[in-house]
This record gives C-alpha cells, sequence and structure tokens, in this order.
C-alpha cells in the first residue's frame, strides 16, 4: 500500500515536470514567418557543414602531401650522395688504371 502511494505521488510530481518541459520546449522553438525560412536556415546550415568538411579534408591533404614531400627531398638528397660517392669511385678507378698502365 505505501509503495503504491509513492510511486502515485512520484508519477504526480514528476508526470506533471516532464510534460511542462516539453510544451515549454516547444514554446521556444523559434517558427519560420514564411514558406521559404525553414528551407533557407537548413541550405545554409548545409553549407556551413560543408564548408567545414571542405576546410577539414583540405588540411588532411595538405598534411600528407606535406609528409611526402619530405620523404622525396630525402630521397633526392640520398641519391645526390650515391652519384657524388660514384663519381669519387670513378675518378679514382681511372687514376688507378693510369697508373697502372704506366
Amino acid at each position: 500500500m505505501l509503495t503504491w502511494i509513492l510511486l502515485k505521488r512520484s508519477y504526480r510530481y514528476f508526470g506533471k515536470r516532464r510534460g511542462k518541459r516539453v510544451i515549454k520546449a516547444l514554446e521556444e522553438q523559434p517558427r519560420p514567418t514564411s514558406k521559404w525560412d525553414g528551407v533557407q536556415r537548413d541550405s545554409l546550415a548545409q553549407i556551413e557543414r560543408q564548408k567545414v568538411e571542405m576546410h577539414e579534408m583540405s588540411r588532411d591533404l595538405n598534411g600528407e602531401l606535406n609528409s611526402k614531400i619530405i620523404v622525396l627531398e630525402k630521397l633526392i638528397a640520398d641519391s645526390q650522395r650515391q652519384i657524388e660517392r660514384m663519381e669519387k669511385l670513378i675518378e679514382q678507378s681511372e687514376d688507378k688504371q693510369t697508373t697502372d698502365s704506366l
């Protein structure tokens, strides 16, 4: 019996508050003044979301390109060192051949 009374009392208390919240939230919603008002707001919001997505994508692509450029520069520097090393070895081998032939 006590449980039933407490449940009924809490239902009355919380049930009324829940109903007021829904109505209050609906009353605070801005209503469009014309037929196209809501559509325009939706399209502007969609355009803004697309702008944000494009900005994020450009940042990601820019980061990927920068990392690939860094790797390419390292590879170019390594190949340049190898070229210089090969030229020195060729010069040394030519010098040995000239001294051996004499």
